[in-house]
């Protein structure tokens, strides 16, 4: 697990990248294309991604791993992350959160030393310097807000929808993260059916 000085840059909260995100998402549905939408990451379908040819995975940790800023994961979540591992697919949590946590994760890179989400430049960059990974197309993002981690969908990666899980975030955050996920759901139907 490799862990640098993170950028002095604002990872949380707001930024120009996510204002800019979230105001063109309206005009622009494909930064919003979703491959596969679920309602727990324990449901992420290994072999699903497999069969898409990926090869990596960036997981967002706050509401898609834990509750906002939480210390504790429950075990199938970490059983779940070990069985992509097991699989051959090489793990990444790449999060705008600074926080020592994620000790548990065994053979997980921590991505906290990139430019922010939703800045396809970190995305790119966690895939090379921490998955060790060259092609976007063989990475996906596991996350649950489209105008952060669905910064991977504009780096050429794809994305998988998480159901948020609540927690104490606050009232701006929460509404971004719904207005994404309205949007998607809008353009995208399918890919939600059975939520």
């Amino acid at each position: 697990m490799s862990k640098t000085n993170p950028p002095t840059t604002s990872r949380e909260g707001l930024t120009w990248a996510k204002l800019l995100r979230f105001f063109s998402l309206p005009f622009f549905p494909g930064k919003l294309k979703t491959f596969l939408a679920v309602k727990r990451f324990e449901e992420v379908p290994i072999d699903s991604i497999l069969a898409a040819g990926i090869k990596g995975v960036l997981i967002d940790a706050d509401g898609t791993l834990c509750e906002h800023h939480s210390r504790e994961f429950s075990p199938a979540v970490i059983e779940h992350v070990q069985k992509m591992i097991s699989a051959g697919l090489k793990v990444g949590i790449y999060t705008n959160a600074f926080e020592d946590r994620f000790e548990i994760f065994t053979g997980v890179e921590i991505v906290t030393d990139v430019h922010p989400k939703p800045d396809p430049r970190g995305f790119l960059s966690a895939m090379k310097n921490h998955l060790r990974m060259e092609y976007p197309n063989e990475v996906c993002m596991i996350g649950d807000n489209y105008i952060t981690d669905g910064g991977a969908i504009p780096a050429g990666m794809l994305f998988i929808y998480i159901q948020p899980i609540k927690g104490n975030e606050n009232l701006l955050h929460s509404l971004f993260r719904a207005y994404g996920a309205s949007l998607a759901k809008f353009y995208f139907p399918d890919k939600f059916r059975g939520m």
